[in-house]
């Protein structure tokens, strides 16, 4: 194994779950933010259409306080069949027609030129309608119903349209103010009662456009920070890998070396006695093959104990399987040759 492969490996094992975490964090965060985000839209989109409600509202209420005002009657603008007064059309002097608009009509005119020139409308709803333009869809009816019990003053959603782009709908009732008793008094209605509700449409294309492009610079934004975060841990964690690793490098070693003298001292320790007999035994023989003085037996087995000894010790240390140490000298540990060995000493058996 090359000396990188310690690093590398240390490296993996604080980088991988710190990688996990940090993914699942900035999942979870841009999720987080996504959802701002949509509730941003929704709110910025609510706080449009309440605006648009408040000029129509004022628009209406001028009408009501007039009466109602004539214009001239045109091919797209004819008589109100849904407005039963007896001034409804007049002549003038000169000839010309001319037709009342009430607040409901003058609304039906100023939704299509907001559609027109700006994409969304609006338009009045009913649960009681006159005109049959003004039959609500169901969920404009179930908002509806909700208004009459007082469970809400407002309501929002979002749903497709027929080309599958997205389209804000904004409801809030419509109340009987008291312009509007000129009216609507013999209708059955009182000042404050729910007539209906305006109903606003806003297109979502521009909207999703602008938000989408604020998602994806947020999401770029935290991408960067997360791969930027990660080449500064990635590095750190290499240097301090790099730093521990040379550092049990540094250890083993030690430990190696301190080892190899406990074993050196061991051996010393182990063979010192056997290899004084032998020396001291073959001075003596030198002195009888000097004398011409025959080697008894005894002394033969002496030799051959010592160098039996000096064997076992080899062979203990061939078969090391253990690592158990003794004291020595002077504070010193050795390595415990019969503990750390499976050999047997053969005198010890005996």
């Amino acid at each position: 194994m090359s000396r990188s492969a310690g690093p590398v490996r240390l490296s993996l094992m604080f980088l991988l779950p710190f990688l996990i975490a940090l993914i699942i964090f900035l999942f979870l965060l841009i999720t987080w933010e996504k959802e701002k985000i949509d509730e941003d839209q929704l709110s910025e989109l609510k706080e449009t259409a309440r605006a648009l409600f408040e000029q129509i509202m004022i628009t209406r209420i001028w009408n009501a306080q007039h009466g109602g005002v004539y214009v001239e009657v045109t091919p797209d603008t004819p008589p109100n069949p849904y407005l039963d007064i007896p001034d409804r059309d007049i002549v003038s002097v000169a000839g010309k027609k001319y037709t009342k608009i009430n607040p409901a009509y003058m609304t039906r005119q100023l939704s299509e030129i907001a559609n027109q020139r700006h994409g969304y409308k609006f338009h009045i709803v009913s649960l009681k309608p006159v005109n049959p333009y003004n039959v609500p869809d169901e969920w404009e009816r179930n908002t509806l119903k909700t208004f009459e019990r007082g469970i809400s003053s407002e309501s929002v959603t979002v749903f497709r349209g027929y080309d599958g782009s997205r389209v804000f709908k904004y409801l809030v009732p419509l109340r009987i103010e008291e312009p509007c008793l000129k009216c609507h008094s013999k209708h059955g209605y009182s000042y404050g009662d729910i007539k209906g509700g305006i109903d606003i449409s806003i297109p979502m294309e521009k909207s999703d456009l602008i938000h989408s492009m604020k998602l994806r610079r947020t999401v770029i934004s935290l991408l960067i920070v997360g791969a930027v975060s990660i080449v500064f841990v990635t590095a750190i964690t290499l240097y301090l890998s790099r730093r521990l690793s040379l550092e049990i490098e540094r250890n083993i070693e030690r430990e190696k070396l301190a080892a190899i003298v406990e074993l050196a001292g061991a051996t010393a320790h182990e063979m010192r006695q056997p290899m004084t007999v032998v020396y001291n035994l073959v001075a003596l023989l030198r002195e009888k093959f000097k004398d011409n003085e025959p080697v008894t037996k005894e002394e033969m087995d002496i030799f051959d104990d010592q160098c039996e000894r000096m064997n076992n010790i080899i062979q203990k240390m061939l078969n090391i399987t253990s690592y158990k140490t003794k004291d020595y000298i002077k504070g010193k540990k050795i390595i415990d040759l019969d503990e750390s060995s499976m050999t047997e000493d053969p005198d010890e058996k005996a």
